[in-house]
């Protein structure tokens, strides 16, 4: 769920080994395995393909760990010189340390590295597992594979990091991933900038041309990450309302900048005409990707980020989108990834409701008990063919295979309840596994 912007800054590139024993290269895996039954069905026969992901790094955990640390407490103290930042600054960075090392994900993906590999359930552990394989690109690329390969893991999904029409740098094997690109920096005033443009029809035809150009080159799907700045609700402006509204933001100036660099104007009348420049563009990049036969991936869950909010990420005021009738001309499907967590039965409503809505659990399967109440809630009410796995990885790529795990061990939980107490058959719930762990991605994304 953190952004891919966010990710690269807090991971770095460069590995710091971290002493004698981080070098120890684990030399056996158990001999057996818990396996994820379902009746008789064995979800670990089963491919997987992670439906949104992020580029992986060449960095130890203790790397990531650390760089996700930094942020947060950066998050907790104002800016500016006063009397007791420093202490201030101290409690900040305990309190970062206790929401990265202590929470529950931590727990299960050190004991998931330490009975694959034999290590202990540490920070000295688990890079010791890392260490060998971040010293050159052949051999990272060798190391992603062979996690891919123990966990059944066919294809990934992969988020590039700005709005290029292009693939994303990664290290991942061509032929183990397929990628989407950023789209909501399209509706942002600074994206016009960047390209030397003033006048509405100019950006709306680069829009168009940027969008082509991605699909072209293979793009398989555009993402709104605005919620990590502004709410999803949009208005419906006219063409000569969101034209005055650039007017105004050409001749105004931000007094500051808020998360992920929204700019603050003085007066309410300026932020207003941003939220309906954007508004007007969102639309026109959602009905874009509908005539472009990709879907438009949105940003809707709440967790562990400190800087993710409940408001801006409420999926609620998505019904207007799903019922305008310009996006539903367009065909556009949606894809409302991390399942809208903690709202995930509005997201099952409506997923249940239209029938190009689908959803995702990535970056909840790092959490097998928020996970198991995802699924639960999920396939509740919303048909099978709506939903996916994913990780939502973003440091190293042990991670990827952990949510894997994850994900097949909760839902054969689910799934055994339907077979036990609800009536379902097994070839029932063997569709119903097959749909969530990738036949419904495979569809989506357009994976062979």
């Amino acid at each position: 769920m953190i952004s891919r912007r966010s990710a690269l800054a807090l991971l770095g590139s460069t590995p710091l080994l971290m002493g004698r024993s981080a070098f120890a290269v684990p030399s056996r895996l158990p001999k057996t395995r818990d396996r994820p039954m379902a009746g008789d069905l064995d979800l670990s026969t089963l491919d997987v393909v992670d439906s949104h992901m992020h580029p992986v790094r060449r960095v130890l955990i203790s790397q990531a760990y650390a760089g996700q640390m930094k942020e947060f407490a950066s998050l907790a103290v104002p800016p500016g010189d006063y009397p007791g930042k420093s202490a201030l600054a101290a409690r900040a960075a305990q309190g970062a340390q206790t929401l990265v090392m202590d929470a529950p994900r931590r727990t299960g993906y050190f004991n998931y590295i330490a009975r694959t590999y034999g290590v202990a359930p540490t920070l000295e552990g688990f890079d010791s597992v890392v260490a060998p394989h971040i010293t050159s690109d052949a051999e990272f690329t060798r190391y992603i594979t062979s996690i891919f390969d123990r966990e059944r893991i066919r294809t990934v999904v992969l988020q590039a990091a700005e709005p290029a029409p292009s693939p994303p740098a990664t290290l991942i094997p061509a032929n183990r991933y397929v990628w989407t690109t950023v789209a909501s920096d399209f509706t942002r005033l600074k994206w016009a900038h960047s390209q030397g443009l003033t006048a509405l029809p100019d950006i709306l035809a680069a829009i168009d041309r940027t969008m082509e150009a991605a699909v072209t080159a293979g793009c398989r799907g555009f993402k709104n990450l605005s919620a990590y700045y502004r709410p999803l609700a949009l208005s419906r402006p006219s063409p000569q309302e969101a034209d005055a509204a650039l007017q105004t933001l050409l001749k105004s100036s931000p007094v500051s900048t808020g998360v992920n660099d929204q700019p603050v104007f003085a007066d309410a009348a300026t932020n207003s005409a941003q939220t309906t420049y954007e508004d007007y563009l969102f639309r026109h990049v959602y009905a874009k990707a509908g005539q472009l036969e990709r879907p438009v991936i949105i940003h809707t869950a709440v967790a562990l980020h400190p800087s993710l909010r409940t408001d801006f990420n409420d999926p609620r005021p998505l019904y207007a989108v799903f019922t305008d009738p310009d996006i539903q001309r367009a065909g556009t499907e949606f894809i409302l990834i991390h399942s809208g967590y903690p709202t995930t039965d509005v997201v099952a409503a409506f997923i249940s409701q239209f029938s190009n809505v689908y959803t995702d659990v990535s970056f909840y399967s790092k959490y097998p008990g928020a996970l198991l109440e995802v699924y639960r809630s999920l396939l509740a009410l919303g048909p099978s063919t709506k939903i996916m796995h994913g990780s939502d990885a973003n440091s190293v790529p042990e991670e990827i295979g952990y949510c894997a795990w994850n994900s097949r061990a909760v839902l054969a939980r689910v799934l055994t309840e339907y077979r036990q107490s609800f009536g379902w058959t097994q070839q029932d719930i063997q569709v119903m596994a097959e749909n969530v762990l990738h036949r419904n991605a495979r569809r989506l994304f357009r994976i062979g």
